[in-house]
C-alpha cells in the first residue's frame, strides 16, 4: 500500500455501504461535491485567512501603483519590487495550507482510479491478459475464472505459479517501482527477478456518460465538473480568501 492508499479502505467502505441504493455515476457525483466542500472548508481551517486578504490588497495596490506609474522606466524599480515582493508572500500563504488541504482529494482520485476506471468482465467472459514483452521464455499468464474473486496467474519458467486475486478492476501488474511507495497496486507486483516488465489485463472500461467522444465517458467526466461547480460556490458561500 502506498502512502496516497491509506484512505483507500475508508473510500470504500464508505462507497459500499451506499452502493446498493445508488448508481456509480451518482456515488462518484456525491464523492465530488463532498470532496470540493471538504477541500475548500480544510483549506480555510488551515490557512491565515486574514493574513491572505491583508496579502491580496497590497498586491492589488502594488500593481495599481506600477499601472498608474508614468515615469522613466528606470524609476519603477521599487514598484516592480513591491510587486513581486507583494505577489510572492501571497503564495507563500496560501501554499501550505492548499497543499494539506488536497491530500484527502488526491488520495480519493488514487482510490477511484483503481475502482471506478474499469470494471471486471461479467461472468462466463474470459479477458485477454499479454505479458510485456510477449515472447519471455517458458513465463506465460491467464485469467482464472475457477476462484473468488477471479485472479491472473502467472507461470514460472520453473513451473512455479503465482496468483493475483483480482481485489480492484486494474488493468496492470508490474514489478515494485520507487513510485510504489507513493501509488500501490491492490493487485500486487510482480517477482523482482521476473522476466516480464508487466501483465496486462484487457478489462473493460466503465462509462458513466453515454454520448459524446469517448474521453468524457469515464468518471472523471462526472467528477470534474460536479467538483468545480460546488467549489466555486463553496469559494463565495464562505468568503475563503
Amino acid at each position: 500500500m502506498g502512502l496516497l492508499n491509506i484512505l483507500s479502505p475508508v473510500f470504500g467502505a464508505v462507497d459500499g455501504a451506499v452502493a446498493p441504493v445508488l448508481p456509480a455515476a451518482a456515488r462518484m457525483a456525491l464523492w465530488a461535491a463532498f470532496l470540493a466542500v471538504g477541500t475548500m472548508l480544510l483549506y480555510k481551517v488551515l490557512s491565515p485567512q486574514e493574513r491572505i486578504g491583508k496579502a491580496k490588497r497590497e498586491a492589488r495596490e502594488a500593481r495599481r501603483k506600477l499601472n498608474s506609474f508614468d515615469g522613466e522606466f528606470a524609476d519603477a524599480g521599487p514598484l516592480i519590487r513591491d510587486q513581486f515582493v507583494t505577489a510572492f508572500k501571497h503564495i507563500g500563504l496560501v501554499v501550505p495550507g492548499t497543499i494539506i488541504a488536497i491530500l484527502p482529494l488526491l488520495c480519493f482520485l488514487v482510490w477511484a482510479d483503481n475502482y471506478f476506471g474499469h470494471e471486471l468482465p461479467a461472468d462466463g467472459v474470459t479477458p485477454k491478459v499479454s505479458t510485456v514483452p510477449a515472447t519471455a521464455n517458458g513465463v506465460r499468464a491467464h485469467w482464472d475464472a475457477s476462484s473468488h474473486p477471479p485472479a491472473v496467474s502467472v507461470q514460472g519458467e520453473g513451473g512455479e505459479t503465482r496468483s493475483y486475486p483480482m481485489n480492484a478492476p486494474v488493468p496492470v501488474l508490474t514489478k515494485y517501482s520507487a513510485w510504489n511507495w507513493l501509488v500501490g497496486n491492490p493487485l500486487g507486483y510482480l517477482p523482482d527477478d521476473s522476466p516480464l516488465r508487466a501483465v496486462r489485463i484487457e478489462l473493460p472500461e466503465r462509462e458513466y456518460i453515454h454520448f459524446g467522444p469517448n474521453w468524457m465517458h469515464g468518471w472523471l467526466a462526472v467528477f470534474i465538473p460536479v467538483m468545480f461547480i460546488v467549489s466555486l460556490l463553496m469559494f463565495k458561500w464562505a468568503k475563503i480568501e
